[in-house]
């Protein structure tokens, strides 16, 4: 079973946090060819964690996850936090395929899309 899990900074603003839980959803509505499972995490600030978003998808049954980083630039939490908490996944599950894409800044493309939405 395959999972995606978004993954976002989190916010003190409990809207924040609705806004990217229903962005998720609405994103899983056109990969769910692709995903079984479709989740969103916060670094901090709410809940659910990353660590707690991958451990309720493989208990799920996933056995593969893809996580998306939700965020613009290389700070600490693209560069540092984010791998760090997918070593300690994979250490944890040896038998998960864990894959952390680029952020979004990172995406081929995405700075000419977003020209061309403005």
């Amino acid at each position: 079973m395959k999972g995606f899990i978004l993954v976002a900074h989190g916010s003190r603003r409990v809207a924040a946090n609705e806004e990217i839980a229903a962005f998720a959803q609405s994103l899983f509505s056109g990969m769910s060819s692709r995903f079984d499972l479709m989740g969103h995490a916060f670094w901090e600030l709410a809940e659910p964690s990353l660590a707690d978003a991958i451990d309720q998808q493989i208990v799920a049954g996933a056995t593969s996850i893809r996580l998306f980083p939700y965020f613009l630039a290389q700070g600490r939490h693209v560069v540092n936090d984010l791998p760090s908490v997918v070593e300690q996944k994979r250490e944890q599950y040896p038998n998960v395929t864990i894959s952390l894409s680029p952020h979004l800044g990172a995406l081929p493309n995405f700075a000419h899309w977003l020209g061309e939405q403005l």
